[in-house]
């Protein structure tokens, strides 16, 4: 790897993670962080509420939390992660596990 690249994927990987460190851990959009205020009150008992599932894929994935949504037997979380893919994923909020 000649200087030029080396030096181009430092330069992306800083501008890759400096947004990260600027929007701190709760990188939640506004909307989704609202609903998820919401459903947390909604989902008690043994389920797991939207914001414990948000918090379980994050830091699983390591990744930035693009939406979250609760659709009512699952819930859909999109991750942003570090190679740069977006993944969807289904959580089921009784068992906290990944749908396949």
């Amino acid at each position: 790897m000649n200087r030029h690249s080396l030096l181009l994927l430092v330069v992306l990987a800083v501008c890759w993670y400096l947004p990260a460190l600027a929007e701190g851990p709760a990188a939640v959009p506004q909307h989704d962080a609202a609903r998820s205020s919401q459903m947390s009150t909604i989902h008690q008992g043994n389920n797991l509420s939207l914001d414990e599932a948000v918090n379980r894929v994050r830091m699983r994935m390591n990744g930035r939390i693009l939406s979250a949504e609760d659709i009512g037997a699952e819930y859909r979380i999109r991750v942003l992660t570090r190679s740069g893919k977006v993944r969807r994923l289904r959580i089921d909020p009784a068992t906290g596990k990944i749908i396949r």
